[in-house]
């Protein structure tokens, strides 16, 4: 533990406190209740700025004080922190980011990287040669939450010439963010969470790790040094492992499809839309679901679908249009006779019923036959393996059945899970990538090649 332990001072209105961190804990070291008043109405920090015990620049990233209000009656003074800098430069902002991750060598496999000399006499590998960076690297801009982003997938290489190492070196795919302007090390953790959320998706797992964040600065021209690294907490990602033949890949993406689909995943936290509640937090999760699962999935699905289609049967169905239009015009010409606005609280019910009617489009059992029928193509090999397993009817209404346990589970009647569904719980991950894939652009073709990869 103790080679986990960075020590050093932060400074704060000009006032200098001595800390230790372990695992994003800051532990403020002090004589009894020194400090404690200095932190009385203040509970959180973007950030704060110090130096280690061996002169690194250490900033603290999105602080809170341990214990809130109660903190200057504890009897230790702590903060914890979602991530911090280790840096060379006392400058708080950057021109670059690169990240490295073992999922990033799954999604963009190193392998590009070398050219294998083949011996066609022994069939064997002849020699080894790393291949030129331009050939090799894959460039594509996103537009995300408004703002433009250069990013590059590249591989970092290392080399040891230790002759005592069995393994000689590495190869590490890395995906570089780069900006027209210095970014303030407050964004950090917006651009972390951004190639976050996509290798979640790509993998369908939580526990994705980033394992390095490195930090640049332009020096001169499109030349960049390395000033800093950044470590953010994350979950427990011990047990994860990169796996090309259950996760969406480079290869998936043709084209205008990856910095789609990126840029559909990363804002979502932005737009207030982000759901990984029904993503497994790891392998061992993923094995297993019960009532509740099923439900976060429904309502993951659900929400999917009114993104994507929000308006679909109002825009489809002419009778319904007319009598969504006649009804709510009712509902206005009540309100206009009343002589007072829709807030006034003379008007609560009609406000009510307004809105009910208003945000009333397709129901469940419509949107998830409407899902099964337009993506039949995509999932008819996903549908007739999960009959087979689970020893169901194909001509089973699915639809139907998955109205039936969403309005039981949500209404507090919760059946026991049959056979059915356990089918409608994996159709409705699926129909939760086709509409993200769909929309991102991806063809029909590769969006059934990743289903039945994947699911």
């Amino acid at each position: 533990m103790a080679n986990n332990i960075i020590y050093g001072k932060f400074q704060l209105d000009d006032k200098v406190y001595p800390f230790f961190l372990v695992d994003y804990i800051i532990t403020i070291t002090q004589t009894p209740y020194e400090f404690n008043s200095d932190f009385a109405d203040v509970y959180h920090f973007n950030y704060l700025k110090g130096v280690t015990h061996n002169n690194k620049y250490i900033f603290f990233l999105d602080c809170d004080i341990v214990g809130g209000s109660l903190a200057q009656i504890s009897s230790n003074l702590q903060l914890v922190c979602k991530g911090y800098i280790l840096s060379n430069s006392s400058a708080d902002c950057y021109d670059r980011i690169e990240f490295s991750s073992s999922a990033l060598n799954g999604f963009y496999s190193p392998r590009r990287a070398i050219g294998i000399d083949h011996d066609e006499v022994r069939f064997g590998a002849r020699g080894l040669t790393f291949k030129n960076y331009e050939d090799t690297s894959r460039k594509f801009s996103c537009i995300i939450n408004g703002e433009h982003i250069d990013c590059t997938l590249a591989f970092r290489s290392s080399v040891t010439l230790k002759p005592e190492d069995s393994s000689i070196g590495s190869v590490n795919t890395t995906l570089s963010m780069k900006f027209s302007e210095p970014k303030s090390i407050t964004k950090l953790a917006q651009y972390y969470l951004y190639v976050h959320d996509f290798l979640v998706f790509v993998n369908f797992r939580a526990d994705v790790p980033i394992d390095t964040v490195a930090l640049y600065g332009k020096v001169e021209n499109e030349k960049y040094a390395k000033f800093g690294t950044a470590q953010f907490c994350q979950h427990d990602c011990s047990q994860y492992s990169a796996d090309n033949r259950r996760s969406i890949s480079y290869n998936d993406l043709p084209g205008e499809c990856l910095p789609n689909v990126f840029s559909i995943i990363a804002e979502r936290r932005e737009q207030e839309c982000y759901n990984p509640f029904f993503i497994p937090l790891d392998g061992k999760d993923a094995r297993y679901f019960d009532s509740a699962k099923w439900l976060i999935t429904a309502i993951s699905f659900e929400g999917e679908f009114n993104r994507r289609y929000p308006d679909f049967k109002y825009e489809t169905d002419e009778k319904f249009k007319i009598t969504k239009d006649l009804l709510l015009k009712t509902i206005d010409d009540a309100i206009l006779a009343s002589g007072v606005s829709i807030n006034n609280k003379t008007n609560a019910a009609f406000k009510s019923f307004r809105s009910l009617v208003s945000h009333t489009d397709t129901t469940i059992r419509e949107k998830f036959q409407f899902c099964m029928n337009r993506y039949v193509n995509e999932i008819t090999p996903l549908v007739e393996k999960y009959v087979r397993i689970e020893g169901v009817d194909k001509d089973t209404d699915f639809a139907q059945a998955y109205a039936d346990y969403r309005n039981s589970t949500a209404h507090g009647s919760i059946p026991p899970i049959s056979k059915t569904e356990k089918i409608t719980f994996q159709l409705m991950k699926c129909f939760i990538y086709v509409l993200v894939l769909e929309y991102g652009g991806v063809p029909y073709e590769k969006i059934k090649e990743i289903l039945i990869r994947m699911f």
